[in-house]
């Protein structure tokens, strides 16, 4: 093969004869008898499958009219060539448009008729895409183009979106040279929608044929349009070759089972937030032991239900200074007496956000959901602490409407006698009832 055939000006040795007007009614009439109507209907007619193919491409703007608004003859003969308009206009409306309904019945003759007259043609039984089948016939007939050595390859997907690559080597022989020296193995594993855009740029050619070399088992098998997908977004995210080939060999499975670009949009959303989930459990666990702690092992909890570590995540890491500055509000419209050391103990009041967190973690309470009620002074929070430990989170009490509602140790344990008479005395110190925090309640 010399350069390739980009020409469409080579004189025609054959001309197609002439259709009656009775013929092309037929077509479109039979489509009214036959087919629902819809809203822009498109069909392409196959009104002869041997020895040429000849049809009429009929348009209907809507679905009341009865006649066509469009109607397109496309003739498929060796030594007919279309126009570059003809071709372009056949790309549009019937290859790439796939609401265009066609002669299904045709295609099974077409194709057995042509595979065994021209087998080096090497077609493909398109049972879904009989459109294709039409465009690697008139491609080979008109030889010499990229989609006659695309299609004759088994590159079909390529053929059809090759207007999608950015450049082409007029001279290559083979498809590789074609795709600036990506291996036909690669190709093939690529032989999908989103392959084709993958290979659309030069740099992304250049680096695939990189990661075949470095990481050959990526293309061992043929790849769908998720994984393709993916694989370009790792691409655009900057990563070297090695970062790409042992990312996507990590998550190239989770994509087999994806056909539609929704369902990949909604996988990369979901990594992207157990990503974010696992810099900012990392960032809870540089705050305090305490969370670390209570985190362990654990990866991906705030994208998996775990409502304690979401909350965490929204005090500490997103509202950490709002809700710092929230509780310093709070706590000046309290009664600052409340505060005290005495008799061996600590009482006071939560400064920060982090106290709050702190002390619900590691009481390991449900003292998390009581900080908005603190933020606006509905109720109060106090820590009682030992003077020899005053860091150390020892019992929690509430204090309601002036009113002692619940004092416990961590686990929500009972306080001992000793400490529920302290805590009475203290209450009766600073004049808040503790009628429901009597010994033997």
């Amino acid at each position: 093969m010399g350069i390739l055939d980009f020409d469409n000006n080579r004189e025609n040795i054959w001309t197609p004869p002439e259709v009656t007007d009775e013929l092309i009614e037929s077509c479109w009439t039979g489509i009214e008898h036959n087919t629902h109507k819809n809203i822009e209907r498109n069909y392409l007619v196959i009104f002869r499958s041997t020895p040429y193919i000849d049809t009429i491409y009929v348009e209907f703007n809507d679905s009341i009219s009865d006649s066509p608004t469009y109607i397109k003859r496309f003739t498929f003969h060796d030594g007919y060539i279309w126009s570059y308009e003809d071709e372009k206009e056949f790309e549009d409306k019937c290859l790439r448009n796939l609401c265009c309904e066609y002669t299904y019945s045709a295609i099974s003759e077409i194709y057995n008729y042509y595979s065994e007259h021209y087998p080096d043609w090497k077609l493909k039984r398109c049972y879904a895409k009989g459109m294709r089948l039409l465009d690697h016939i008139y491609n080979c007939m008109k030889q010499g183009t990229v989609k006659e050595m695309l299609y004759k390859a088994g590159l079909d997907e390529l053929a059809v979106n090759i207007q999608d690559i950015d450049e082409i080597n007029l001279l290559s022989r083979k498809p590789s040279e074609l795709y600036n020296g990506v291996s036909i193995r690669t190709l093939r594993a690529l032989n999908c929608k989103y392959g084709s855009r993958l290979l659309s740029t030069a740099s992304n050619r250049a680096f695939i044929k990189e990661l075949q070399m470095k990481f050959p088992d990526v293309f061992e098998h043929q790849l769908n349009d998720a994984q393709c997908q993916y694989l370009n977004y790792l691409i655009d995210g900057d990563l070297t070759v090695g970062e790409v080939g042992r990312l996507f060999n990590a998550y190239s499975n989770n994509l087999v089972k994806y056909w539609c670009p929704s369902q990949f949009f909604s996988y990369i959303e979901m990594e992207k937030n157990i990503e974010k989930a696992a810099k900012e459990l990392s960032e809870l666990k540089k705050i305090d032991p305490v969370y670390k702690k209570y985190i362990g092992k654990t990866k991906f909890a705030p994208v998996c239900g775990d409502d304690k570590l979401l909350s965490l995540t929204r005090y500490l890491i997103h509202g950490r200074k709002g809700y710092d500055a929230a509780i310093r509000r709070s706590n000046r419209k309290r009664n600052d007496e409340w505060q005290e050391r005495n008799n061996g103990y600590v009482v006071r009041y939560p400064q920060t956000i982090n106290d709050f967190c702190r002390e619900a973690i590691y009481m390991r309470n449900c003292m998390l959901t009581y900080i908005d009620a603190y933020i606006h002074n509905d109720t109060t929070i106090l820590f009682l602490r030992k003077t020899d430990a005053v860091n150390e989170p020892f019992i929690t009490m509430e204090v309601y409407k002036n009113e002692l509602q619940q004092a416990y140790h961590r686990f929500n344990k009972e306080c001992t006698p000793e400490e529920i008479s302290w805590i009475c005395n203290y209450c009766y110190r600073h004049g808040i009832s503790c009628t429901y925090f009597l010994p033997g309640d």
